[in-house]
């Protein structure tokens, strides 16, 4: 997902208010959950976006949702103010912001492993050490199934595409052949 200057602006303003609290590992998982409750219910959407209920009604919509899930001090604040400015539909990408700038602080990189058939953990260990060799970095690998790809496996570091599939593969000797004629 492509993110936009203001929500670039924003997930930096929450990464230096919990550089002061060193809670972002807490912050990062309640925005995901909010995130993903925001995402999944259309309702909640179309009430906190609706021009009838007051500011007092939605804060107090929000107030349940940050009781039931226990949501810090900064998360709360932090969305109460997403609310008043009417940015809770930037929050899907401020999460994604707010996850790579922790990555980068934190020396961390985001990696998926998509392959043909479910991969051992032993093997997505080696993939992991190996991304780990080659970006210096600690790698958080996520591995996926993608049956088309028939075999072999494709990994995706940030914009680095490693792609030994056994259809890309094909493809490219189907290329040559076509070239060849």
């Amino acid at each position: 997902m492509s993110q936009s200057p203001l929500a670039r602006r924003y997930a930096k303003a929450l990464v230096e208010l919990c550089n002061e609290t060193k809670n972002h590992a807490v912050i990062g998982k309640q925005l995901e959950t909010f995130r993903d409750t925001w995402q999944s219910s259309p309702e909640l959407q179309a009430v906190l976006r609706s021009s009838k209920a007051t500011i007092a009604d939605k804060k107090e919509i929000l107030g349940k949702i940050f009781a039931r899930f226990l949501f810090a001090p900064t998360t709360r604040n932090f969305l109460f103010v997403l609310l008043e400015q009417q940015r809770l539909d930037h929050v899907a990408e401020m999460v994604e912001a707010f996850n790579e700038m922790m990555d980068e602080l934190s020396g961390r990189v985001r990696a998926t492993v998509t392959s043909a058939v479910p991969l051992e953990k032993l093997e997505i260990g080696r993939i992991q050490t190996a991304l780990g060799r080659l970006t210096g970095k600690q790698v958080m690998l996520e591995a996926r199934v993608d049956p088309a790809l028939i075999g072999g496996v494709v990994t995706t570091v940030g914009n680095l595409v490693l792609d030994g599939s056994i259809r890309t593969q094909l493809a490219s000797m189907r290329d040559q052949l076509a070239g060849n004629n």
